[in-house]
């Protein structure tokens, strides 16, 4: 009978804020109950086998997790709810539930800043590492500002067509104007005192400045236009992924009774762009990571501290 390990991590919906502010790129993760589940059973050797095998990024994360506890490689199996390449934080949540996976096998737990840096090495990261809304520099990995736990709040999302490379994009990305990092600024701050009051209003009002800002840089995107002109419409808040194909609108669960949530539905899937869904904010952390046994003769696992 030998151990493997399990582990888990929240996606995101997009990022509440996203840009540049004096050069230090960041974004303000939202975390979602949407995720990622990765397991892993430690081998005999330096190599970790992945499946699905394309969950490329995920191995390389898992290795380099072997390697910080300096242990052998292993077998890394990936299951995921999130869409690939919306900008809902898959591939972090990949990276970041198979480092978890790798620490719980050999029953360890890594902080989240040495998770954070493990996943920069893969690929400019989401902050999903920290069960908290978070300001975080995506690119090296760095924690910027700890916030609370996301507010109990719905998002009524577009997750749209098509994929973006999140690599390639920060990669690409132009540098902000003077005027637009100001607004940025603003955005912050608005979503900074939204989140200590737990403001799902003001978390909208941050999100509604910072999509504006994304769309007067790429004013091809005619559907975050549209989005945005209909959340002036209706005085909702917006939220967006910056390197992403997903959008939508964030509610406080209170307008279920006033039949704003079904009213923002069906506005996004009258603009046939991809499936809407609901997404619920994560506002607890439960257990991210824990062990399983199996029976290398059975060929049976048996989970044991799942939540």
């Amino acid at each position: 009978m030998k151990h493997g390990g399990w582990g888990f991590s929240s996606g995101t919906f997009g990022e509440l804020v996203q840009g540049v502010i004096n050069e230090t790129p960041f974004l303000v993760t939202i975390p979602i109950r949407w995720g990622t589940r990765a397991k892993f059973i430690p081998g005999e050797n330096q190599d970790v086998v992945v499946y699905p095998t394309h969950r490329k990024k995920a191995q390389l994360a898992a290795t380099l997790a072997c390697r910080t506890l300096k242990k052998p490689g292993g077998t890394l199996s990936i299951s995921s709810v999130i869409p690939i390449g919306k900008g809902l934080a898959s591939s972090s949540a990949d990276i970041v539930a198979s480092i978890r996976a790798v620490a719980a096998a050999y029953d360890r737990t890594l902080p989240a800043a040495v998770i954070a840096r493990l996943a920069a090495e893969v690929e400019p990261s989401d902050g999903v590492m920290y069960g908290h809304m978070v300001v975080f520099e995506p690119v090296k990995g760095i924690l910027l500002e700890k916030w609370p736990k996301a507010p109990h709040a719905v998002i009524v999302g577009l997750v749209g067509h098509g994929r973006v490379n999140t690599a390639l994009h920060h990669e690409s990305r132009e540098p902000y104007a003077p005027h637009h990092q100001d607004r940025l600024r603003e955005a912050l701050k608005i979503a900074r005192d939204a989140a200590y009051a737990h403001d799902v209003k003001g978390l909208g009002e941050a999100g509604l400045i910072s999509s504006e800002v994304e769309w007067e840089r790429n004013r091809e995107d005619r559907i975050l236009r549209q989005i945005i002109d209909e959340a002036y419409a209706h005085h909702w808040g917006v939220i967006t992924a910056h390197s992403g194909t997903a959008r939508g609108y964030i509610f406080s669960p209170r307008d279920f009774s006033n039949r704003e949530i079904a009213q923002a539905e069906r506005f996004l899937r009258s603009l046939h762009r991809g499936p809407v869904f609901r997404l619920w904010t994560m506002t607890r952390t439960g257990q991210m990571q824990g062990q399983f046994e199996v029976d290398l003769a059975n060929t049976q696992i048996r989970d044991r501290h799942e939540a």
